[in-house]
């Protein structure tokens, strides 16, 4: 008999937490995952993505999902210089030639944020 441990209202995300359970050994479905991609507008009224497991390993899913509800589950940061992220690399000559290309033949030039330079 499977009882629902979880719902959630984003399908992607409760694959994400499927998937975590049965990589853990424990037998779960999703219920009502069509459905709430078919009718994206409904999903609240269906009451989302559903989890189901076996009873007998309800606590121990349950345990699960709530250590990845409080991120214990979470990978280390791997980037130990923070200004190693905010460096941007410089644009190539390709880069600059098809934005001049693309300004020479009048086409609009799709805007690029530059991040800010470190100090």
């Amino acid at each position: 008999m499977f009882v629902t441990v979880a719902s959630f209202l984003d399908p992607l995300e409760a694959r994400i937490v499927h998937g975590r359970l049965t990589a853990e050994g424990i037998d779960a479905y999703l219920a009502d995952e069509q459905q709430a991609i078919n009718d994206w507008y409904m999903r609240q009224a269906l009451g989302g993505v559903k989890i189901r497991v076996l009873r007998e390993q309800t606590e121990e899913a349950c345990t699960l999902i709530v250590q990845l509800a409080q991120g214990a589950l979470a990978l280390e940061d791997e980037t130990a210089d923070p200004s190693a992220v905010m460096a941007a690399p410089a644009d190539s000559l390709s880069q600059r030639m098809a934005f001049l290309g693309f300004f020479a033949l009048g086409l609009p030039l799709p805007l690029r944020r530059r991040r800010p330079k470190a100090d």
